[in-house]
């Protein structure tokens, strides 16, 4: 089964992870954003979150949770479960397309309408079922699906492989996600 890698910046990790981590923060960021969706009938509705290195996004979390999340920049810092994904519109009823709380997204209305540029559709991940990991993850610990089909299914990975050469193993994060092997 294929899972994926999703790369959140960093404020945005501090939302979904914060309740989990027993910080009292006003918000918890429950629904994931995205301009498009696994369709992959082997995706196991498992997404890792990748914490990226957005140093502006990095900014805006509040300066006594700082220390703790730089640990995290740059590094695949847990999981969760996408049990549900909804198509909705970026205009003023996008928080409608949320499941039950209009802030899940923890982005205004305007926040979506400039992401989604020119009216198109955008996914609502839900996220379910989260955990963090003890010590995050590097890239390299998995393996990039979509690129190196071929060896996947001979069963060779990375420095084993006469062909990838270690080229299997991710070295640089995701645009917004990939299909991943752990």
């Amino acid at each position: 089964m294929k899972s994926v890698i999703i790369a959140i910046q960093p404020y945005y990790v501090f939302l979904i992870i914060a309740r989990t981590m027993g910080w009292n923060i006003p918000q918890e960021k429950t629904v994931e954003v995205r301009k498009d969706f696994p369709t992959d009938r082997e995706w196991n509705k498992t997404a890792h979150i990748y914490c990226s290195q957005n140093r502006k996004s990095f900014n805006r979390i509040p300066t006594q949770y700082k220390p703790f999340m730089e640990k995290l920049l740059g590094k695949v810092i847990g999981k969760f479960v996408c049990d549900s994904i909804r198509k909705g519109k970026a205009d003023n009823t996008a928080q409608a397309y949320c499941h039950n709380n209009p802030n899940e997204t923890c982005l205004t209305d305007v926040e979506l309408v400039l992401y989604a540029k020119h009216g198109k559709p955008l996914y609502f991940w839900h996220i379910s079922n989260l955990e963090i990991y003890g010590k995050p993850k590097e890239l390299y610990d998995y393996l990039n699906y979509k690129k190196h089909q071929k060896c996947l299914k001979l069963n060779c990975f990375g420095a084993e492989c006469e062909r990838c050469t270690k080229n299997a193993i991710i070295v640089f994060p995701p645009q917004s996600w990939y299909y991943v092997e752990e």
